[in-house]
């Protein structure tokens, strides 16, 4: 890539900077604690923490401190995003109708409870780590830094997420299923960087990842689902395994479902697929 070497190195730290900018903009902030609010900063949040994962094989340490800001803001809204989901998956479960309202009321309860009057005292501060964080990031020395280290990185995420798939569907274990989304969303995000090489082959990858990623989340919204009901004093014992139950047998076709979309979204291997993405890469067909 002759007069263009490790561009694509500065593509992903801008992307970064970026992501960690964008977050501290659309984090939920006083009377501002909507579902769409939660779902927008978790969001960019995401899209943060992959990259700087990312990063981890290319600047080593350095990234840690991006990595932490974004996962520390996540989990302080995490919960809400839960109960944000969890009734579109109840929707999707058969159940009696007075068990139903019992969870519809349950979860607006602890919603209000686990993000109210706290998170504006919260938010500045999660607000100002997120900047400092993009602030930190924007001044890296990317002098060590290479195209070369970049896509092995990406190598090492393919391969892990890869491996993650075989372990999850061996077992049909929900954890192992959700560590598996989370190595294809790490991807997806990571992909989303280099597609302006090749949109056309990186987004078609990209798309298979997505559709991955939608039917894992479906998955395991509906194993929270379960979790929450058992939890629930306001629900006899039965009525809670008796949902766990139908969420169970919904989660069925969505295994199946995935298992597909896992095959073709990981049909190469590793290494195939790092000396496909460097060929894109040293060849690109779009702009940058």
């Amino acid at each position: 890539m002759s007069g263009r070497r490790d561009l694509w190195t500065a593509a992903a730290r801008d992307a970064l900077v970026a992501a960690l900018r964008a977050a501290a903009r659309a984090f939920p902030k006083r009377g501002d604690d909507g579902a769409l609010a939660v779902h927008g900063a978790r969001k960019e949040l995401k899209r943060a923490a992959s990259l700087a994962r990312w990063f981890l094989g290319v600047v080593g340490p350095s990234a840690h401190a991006a990595r932490l800001a974004a996962n520390g803001a996540r989990r302080a809204i995490g919960r809400a995003r839960d109960l944000d989901v969890l009734p579109l998956a109840l929707a999707k479960v058969k159940c009696a109708p007075e068990i139903r309202e019992a969870l519809m009321q349950a979860m607006a309860r602890e919603r209000s409870e686990s993000f109210g009057a706290e998170a504006e005292f919260v938010a500045p501060e999660i607000v100002d780590g997120l900047e400092a964080a993009a602030e930190g990031v924007a001044a890296w020395d990317l002098t060590e830094a290479s195209d070369a280290a970049l896509l092995d990185a990406l190598r090492g995420a393919y391969r892990a997420a890869k491996r993650r798939g075989r372990a999850a569907f061996a077992t049909a274990d929900a954890d192992a299923l959700h560590r598996l989304r989370q190595g294809v969303v790490d991807l997806g995000h990571q992909l989303l960087v280099l597609a302006p090489a090749w949109p056309a082959m990186i987004d078609a990858q990209g798309g298979e990842l997505h559709k991955l990623r939608q039917t894992l989340g479906d998955y395991n919204d509906l194993t929270m689902l379960g979790e929450f009901a058992v939890s629930r004093r306001e629900l006899e014992p039965e009525a809670g395994k008796a949902l766990v139950a139908a969420a169970l047998r919904r989660r069925k076709p969505l295994e199946r479902r995935a298992r597909g979309q896992f095959e073709r979204a990981f049909a190469e291997r590793p290494g195939v697929f790092a000396r496909r993405m460097a060929t894109y890469l040293a060849h690109p067909q779009g702009k940058k």
